[in-house]
């Protein structure tokens, strides 16, 4: 609603209104000669406010990015995901501190990305930026700014990124870990370790496990929901839709969980094949079943590699491990690819 009044240099209209991330504003100009020229002036901003072409001058990059995931990613991400958002806005708050969302250019934005290059992984830094991308993409059509500075930014890093020896298993390591878990399965919860190492499930998704989602019958398991390992409440919906499969198995890994819900499973009020929240536990006992540090998720990365490696085809892994496309799968075994190239290159040379 506007409010006018007469000044010494002639009529003043002042707006008052809540912006983009709730926050109450006002907008004001004076110096128009009569009331009704400032009253006309006034409905154009009013109108300008409400199409939402006023750009809130004062809003930090830092208080934006906090409304925009509450408001737009918050609602339907899990609490793990919800994490990382966090973990973004921490990164923001400190290198961004109280820089206005207007006054950040792709220059600038670039120069302050290279600094946090500096202090992280390329892989963490690379997430942190397509989070901060994403929530420019929605500033600009909010018309807070007019193009995306983050739109054409380069993510690099001076720190060295983990060696893959500790994302992946070898493969004498993958298969050594298969035969021991399987040969001694209700030993510190391996049957578990077993289960994630020959389907590629994330730990999440091995704890919501449910009877009904075994099909002893057709050899395989769907995963079709996770267990809350972060709020440890309930269960929780898959990281996305894509997540939702069905994984193959065979016949001894059938013949397993026969056994173990006839024999050694415990009755659980929702009939969870692995009640008990074993995140940080696994980790300890794969590191010593394997003799080194690797982190649980390894088998995860593991198992997709000795697929590629037994020429399994990508789309097919794709849909196994639950990516939202083939393109997520290739960019993060594009090393692995790379080896399956050559030996691709080979073959075909043999063919003619």
């Amino acid at each position: 609603m506007a409010y006018f009044r007469k000044r010494a240099n002639g009529w003043e209209y002042r707006i008052s209104y809540k912006d983009n991330i709730g926050k109450y504003r006002q907008k004001s100009k004076g110096g128009f000669r009569t009331k009704s020229e400032a009253t006309h002036a006034a409905n154009q901003a009013e109108l300008e406010i409400v199409e939402g072409i006023t750009a809130d001058k004062e809003v930090t990059l830092a208080d934006y990015f906090k409304s925009w995931y509450t408001i737009h990613r918050a609602p339907s991400i899990t609490a793990g995901t919800i994490k990382h958002y966090e973990t973004a806005t921490t990164a923001i708050a400190k290198y961004f501190d109280q820089i206005k969302l207007i006054d950040i250019t792709p220059s600038s934005y670039q120069a302050t990305l290279n600094e946090m290059g500096r202090h992280y992984r390329k892989s963490t830094l690379r997430l942190i930026h397509a989070k901060i991308k994403a929530c420019a993409k929605y500033a600009v059509m909010d018309r807070l700014i007019k193009v995306n500075f983050a739109e054409l930014a380069k993510v690099n890093s001076e720190i060295e990124p983990k060696t893959l020896d500790k994302k992946f298993l070898t493969q004498t390591e993958y298969l050594d870990l298969i035969a021991f878990t399987k040969a001694n399965p209700y030993e510190h919860r391996q049957l578990q370790i077993y289960l994630l190492a020959v389907t590629g499930m994330r730990v999440g998704e091995s704890l919501g496990l449910t009877w009904d989602d075994i099909d002893f019958d057709n050899h395989q398991l769907t995963i079709n929901k996770t267990w809350d390992i972060y709020a440890k409440n309930g269960f929780s919906p898959t990281k996305n839709q894509q997540s939702i499969r069905t994984v193959p198995l065979d016949n001894d890994t059938i013949t397993l969980l026969k056994e173990y819900k006839s024999e050694k499973w415990i009755e659980n009020k929702f009939n969870r094949l692995f009640s008990e929240n074993t995140h940080s536990y696994l980790n300890k006992r794969l590191k010593v079943i394997v003799g080194r540090s690797v982190h649980v998720h390894s088998l995860r990365h593991t198992y997709v590699s000795y697929l590629l490696t037994n020429g399994i085809e990508v789309l097919t892994i794709s849909k196994l491990i639950g990516h939202k496309d083939p393109t997520i799968t290739l960019n993060t075994y594009s090393h692995l690819l790379k080896e399956k190239e050559i030996l691709d290159y080979d073959k075909i040379k043999t063919l003619f």
